[in-house]
């Protein structure tokens, strides 16, 4: 490792280190040294996990893993104390006071203070409220700590798909180390700081997904401590946002159906892996009631979906539909109708907040919450609508090589079946909920890239910008005419 870092990198990692010690001594006053010591190691050993990716897949242009983590710790850092931590000083009565994330903050804050009894909070999928406890409990309470951690967190995913996305790939060309940029997604970059649940949620999803998919394309065989992960994985699916577990379980079936592994053993082991998937619908619902109120019925909740918008958050007064509101126009009134808007439902997810556009520089510079998700968001909805056609084109090479080549299709798979059950199983259109999604989203749009001819890809960038400019033309004609 020592010969493959440079000098530049070397100055790189002890200007952050220094940066990043002065801060946060001269700013935390609780668990000060816990804090240094979590940054100062996940500082590091994203650095080492970096050097080692590109040495095991002998791609050395892999190194400026390393360059984008450092940049994601700083930004970090930055990001807490100019849009998180003054979200937080706010009082329970403040105007601003309600996020989610903000609530998950003092709510584990409150487990903690009663020895983990959860009796009081009131929250769908309590998991998320353990997990954060369980940082807070091991390393000290301050915003600081759960944001290192989560950015470690899916650092350490996004190493995990770029070893999984060269291995599916048939070959790698002077393009593949592209895919380091998943490090620095705007969105993931503002999501991990905060206590969010929809970046580990990501994680777990990608982490599930491509390992039971390499599994099945004979990737990679099963061994323990793969198996291990995978199971903690599906725990934490069920423990944080249970319903999802529908989505890998479609995504599985879909998997075992069309990525192909002649071998009785590979028939045996699809029928286990459905049988162990199927398993955790009824894991989940006993998990569930362990954890805390909130019963679970996946069927009725399933199709329920379209029909219950009096009683969804979408429909509450709080919520302020805009004058002809597109949201509003795709609210499903049956199954049938939940079927048909999905295809519109999942663009303006790709898109949301566009064609909003207005971020306020004095509300940035203030610190203002909203401001700085709103720039994140902006800025990732951009880069996913200009790179859509190399997702089409990925997901397409995947299909029409699905016997040749059938790994291809596993990160393809994993980001439709993803995304459609997001876009699909909410009905306010609100760009967290795409998270879940947007590293397999960006990891697709990475085979496309490096994978597809470009007489492809410009086919279907033709065929996307045109419905995006037919889209566009709606738009107008709908909120103006």
């Amino acid at each position: 490792m020592q010969k493959m870092i440079k000098r530049s990198e070397i100055a790189l990692l002890l200007l952050v280190l220094l940066f990043g010690i002065v801060l946060l001594g001269i700013t935390v006053e609780e668990a000060l040294l816990q804090t240094l010591l979590l940054f100062v190691f996940v500082t590091i050993a994203g650095l080492w996990l970096a050097h080692n990716t590109a040495s095991k897949l002998g791609d050395r242009k892999l190194r400026i893993l390393g360059s984008f983590w450092m940049i994601k710790v700083t930004v970090t850092l930055i990001l807490i104390y100019l849009g998180w931590w003054p979200m937080l000083e706010d009082s329970s009565s403040s105007a601003s006071w309600g996020h989610d994330a903000q609530r998950f903050y003092l709510y584990s804050q409150e487990l903690l203070a009663n020895d983990w009894n959860s009796d009081s909070i009131r929250i769908n999928y309590i998991g998320i409220i353990y997990y954060y406890a369980a940082v807070f409990y091991i390393f000290g309470v301050n915003p600081v700590l759960p944001a290192l951690v989560n950015a470690f967190i899916t650092f350490s995913c996004v190493i995990f798909i770029i070893h999984s996305a060269y291995s599916f790939a048939p070959y790698f060309n002077k393009k593949s180390y592209y895919i380091s940029g998943l490090v620095l997604i705007p969105e993931f970059l503002w999501y991990d700081v905060t206590t969010s649940r929809e970046t580990l949620m990501a994680v777990l999803l990608a982490i599930v997904i491509l390992s039971v998919g390499s599994v099945l394309a004979s990737v990679k065989k099963i061994n323990v401590s793969g198996l291990a992960i995978v199971v903690s994985a599906l725990i934490g699916i069920l423990a944080i946002r249970t319903s999802m577990i529908l989505s890998v379980i479609a995504g599985i079936v879909i998997m075992v159906a069309f990525i192909w592994n002649r071998r009785v053993s590979g028939l045996v082991l699809r029928f286990g892996l459905i049988t162990l998937i199927l398993g955790a619908l009824l894991v989940g619902t006993i998990f569930q009631g362990i954890m805390g109120y909130f019963d679970i019925d996946y069927l009725t909740g399933l199709l329920s979906v379209p029909l219950n918008f009096e009683n969804n958050i979408a429909s509450h007064s709080g919520v302020h539909w805009s004058d002809k509101s597109i949201g509003l126009l795709l609210v499903p009134n049956s199954l049938l109708e939940m079927f048909v808007f999905l295809p519109a439902k999942m663009i303006l997810y790709l898109a949301a907040p566009l064609p909003n556009i207005t971020v306020s520089l004095s509300g940035l510079v203030g610190g203002e919450f909203a401001e700085w998700q709103r720039l994140m968001t902006i800025s990732t909805s951009v880069l996913i609508l200009l790179g859509f056609p190399y997702v089409l084109s990925g997901s397409a090479l995947a299909w029409s090589n699905r016997i040749q080549f059938p790994a291809l299709l596993v990160i393809p798979i994993g980001f439709w079946i993803t995304f459609a059950a997001v876009a699909g199983g909410n009905m306010i259109i609100h760009e967290r909920y795409r998270l879940m999604s947007t590293l397999l989203l960006f990891a697709c749009m990475w085979l496309g890239f490096t994978q597809s001819h470009v007489s492809s890809v410009k086919r279907w960038a033709t065929l996307w910008y045109g419905l995006l400019a037919a889209a566009a033309v709606f738009y107008m004609g709908y909120k103006f005419l």
